[in-house]
């Protein structure tokens, strides 16, 4: 049970770690998080019916499943993950940014860049560069921008959010 709770938080905090919260993550916590929190309260009434000294001389134990939601949820609150992330990222992406706005073109290429899989890049005005990020099982209509100049692309950006200095993640339409 507690293995179940474990890998349902990390897939949770994998998700929360993309540039924006994608869909996924909420269906996910939705049912996979409901369910394993339905089978835990069910599991736990039934130990505390049946042995409730056994339950009290484990309290830790059984606290477990219940801290490992809490403090995922916090975590996602508090965009944890994704800060995590970027700042561990962040010189890799910028390294990647400053060379596709020196190529000023546009790539299809996949490739890791830090701890993001990118899989798109394009020079934007103003000698900034945009990229997205093709996550595990997520949408791939967002990513970064990298703007030193300040200036936005403005095609098929629908949200644009400031991350810090010339950074800023961006959400767009993927046409599916």
């Amino acid at each position: 049970m507690l293995t179940a709770f474990s890998l349902a938080a990390l897939v949770c905090l994998w998700w929360a770690s993309a540039p924006y919260l994608y869909v996924e993550l909420f269906l996910w916590a939705f049912f996979v998080g409901g369910s394993l929190c339905l089978l835990g309260i069910m599991r736990s009434v039934v130990a505390l019916v049946a042995d409730f000294e056994a339950v009290s001389a484990n309290q830790f134990r059984w606290l477990m499943p219940w801290i490992i939601v809490g403090c995922t949820f916090l975590a996602i609150t508090a965009d944890v993950p994704f800060r995590v992330r970027f700042a561990l990222s962040q010189s890799a992406l910028a390294e990647h940014a400053q060379a596709v706005a020196r190529s000023g073109a546009s790539s299809h290429e996949c490739r890791r860049v830090g701890l993001y899989p990118v899989c798109w890049s394009e020079a934007t005005p103003g000698g900034g560069a945009r990229f997205s990020i093709d996550d595990w099982l997520v949408r791939t209509s967002a990513g970064f921008v990298w703007s030193p100049a300040g200036q936005m692309p403005e095609d098929d950006v629908d949200r644009l959010d400031p991350i810090s200095g010339p950074w800023y993640a961006w959400s767009g339409w993927d046409k599916w």
